[in-house]
């Protein structure tokens, strides 16, 4: 029972430490493309989720949104409901499939379904949400989504996706370093930290940011706000 109690009181604590982080990160980097922001807290949600198991990443979602629209935001209910929706998607899907297979072929199905729900649950909030929200005609949202929509939630949603893989193995590393979270059953985990195949996961991460960063600069006219 005493085990249980500090694996609650453990998995509480972290739970508030991702929400903390995902909130922080909110502040320190941006990309703005037109009416649309980026920032890097769905990766950092997703990987709570990962580590957690996705009930932890609804939980973390539904946090961050209220705390993130109670302190800095401006879109009222609507926005709140979109960006809730956006990150739980990408968390949820991706902690699911990487619960039931917790290996390298669970992590690329994990953030390939990711990467699909998010763009499919987003294109589908658009249509119904943002011309409540902006208060215009249905038909004019449909003409956005093949100029601006589809293409900036699909690099965002990739670009998230890069984050994780870059972000995953060394947040994990520090948690275990810090007593947050019990060491791997694996004796060889520590050893394969910068192993080939960590390797090949930093380059692809790389790939995908410096890609989606890219492309939302130059593709889509967009601009970093610090």
């Amino acid at each position: 029972m005493q085990k249980k109690d500090r694996f609650g009181i453990r998995k509480m604590v972290l739970i508030a430490l991702f929400a903390a982080m995902a909130y922080a990160v909110t502040f320190i980097f941006h990309i703005k493309v037109s009416f649309l922001t980026f920032d890097a807290k769905d990766a950092v949600v997703c990987i709570a989720a990962m580590i957690l198991g996705p009930c932890a990443g609804a939980i973390i979602s539904l946090l961050v949104a209220t705390i993130e629209q109670i302190s800095i935001g401006d879109t009222g209910f609507w926005g709140w409901l979109m960006d809730f929706a956006s990150t739980a998607t990408f968390s949820v899907v991706a902690g699911y499939i990487y619960s039931k297979r917790r290996n390298i072929t669970g992590v690329a199905i994990s953030l390939f379904a990711t990467v699909v729900s998010t763009v499919t649950v987003m294109m589908i909030c658009n249509l119904v949400i943002t011309p409540i929200y902006m208060k215009v005609d249905t038909d004019q949202v449909i003409q956005l989504i093949p100029t601006l929509l589809l293409p900036f939630n699909l690099a965002k949603s990739v670009l998230n996706a890069g984050v994780v893989l870059a972000l995953y193995k060394p947040l994990v590393t520090a948690l275990r370093a810090a007593k947050l979270l019990p060491k791997s059953e694996n004796a060889n985990s520590q050893k394969s930290f910068w192993s080939v195949r960590s390797l090949v996961f930093i380059l692809i991460s790389i790939v995908l940011i410096s890609a989606s960063i890219i492309y939302m600069i130059f593709g889509l006219g967009g601009s970093f706000e610090l």
